[in-house]
């Protein structure tokens, strides 16, 4: 399966005038019909984005559209708590393990939750720096994922 980073998503949706938008666009072209996955924390980023650029009607839309989307798994970490406590120290603990890698929150946030879904996929990103060499999850911008099914 492709999860898609939020900067992919936003170069997509939101900053048409980015330089990497033509090679983001045929890069949707190319993955059109497939199933995609988003995890829950890139689709609050997406969204965070769009509601800071004064768009919050279309933050909700988006969300909305994505959440509704039949071609698009939306991700949550899966994780197994007893109780609210539990939660918050896995939490913690699983994002602290992926900060200590040299991540920031929100991507190790993301990686916990992928990695928590399967190192089946394959996670398309322009800050690929961010990710490689911190786990098993294959890791693509989106032009090397053209290249790779060329």
């Amino acid at each position: 399966m492709i999860a898609l980073d939020t900067d992919v998503l936003a170069v997509y949706h939101v900053f048409h005038r980015d330089l990497r938008y033509e090679t983001t666009t045929r890069f949707f072209e190319k993955i059109a019909g497939q199933t995609k996955a988003v995890a829950i924390f890139n689709l609050l980023e997406l969204c965070g984005i769009l509601a800071c650029a004064k768009k919050a009607q279309d933050s909700k839309a988006l969300f909305d559209s994505v959440i509704g989307a039949e071609d698009v798994v939306v991700l949550f970490p899966n994780i197994v708590t007893v109780d609210d406590k539990d939660f918050w120290a896995t939490l913690v603990s699983e994002c602290f393990a992926r900060i200590q890698k040299g991540m920031r929150l929100g991507d190790a946030a993301i990686l916990w939750t992928l990695e928590t879904c399967g190192n089946n996929c394959t996670f398309i990103t322009w800050n690929t720096r961010h990710f490689k060499e911190k786990t098993a999850i294959n890791i693509l911008t989106p032009s090397e994922f053209l290249l790779s099914v060329s």
